[in-house]
């Protein structure tokens, strides 16, 4: 499929990140357009490098208790477990980490 008619959807199967980046409003426009602009043929080999990306792209923000919530989940439903305990060791030194989720990072 030529790169210009892969949807958004099409572009995460791809890639390798679980359905719940769509379903729970994880995977904005914006993250989309930026992470598909720099995608080339070949990348989906590497794709845990691009899922990294999208999990730091959240961090950089300053996220509620429910999306910090949606992303501890989602590092639990990443392929690349080795990644993903990387993501929540950034999660856990973000100051004022309520106990839930605090809970949540160690189950």
């Amino acid at each position: 499929m030529p790169k210009s008619q892969m949807t958004k959807s099409e572009f995460l199967h791809l890639m390798g990140y679980p359905e719940e980046w769509l379903v729970w409003d994880m995977y904005p426009d914006e993250l989309f357009q930026k992470q598909f602009e720099m995608y080339r043929p070949g990348d989906e080999r590497g794709a845990e490098h691009d899922r990294n990306g999208a999990f730091h792209w959240w961090l950089k923000k300053d996220l509620d208790e429910d999306r910090l919530k949606k992303l501890i989940a989602l590092t639990f439903k990443d392929t690349d477990q080795i990644m993903a305990a990387d993501v929540r060791r950034y999660i856990s030194n973000r100051s004022s980490l309520s106990q839930a989720l605090k809970a949540l990072l160690s189950s």
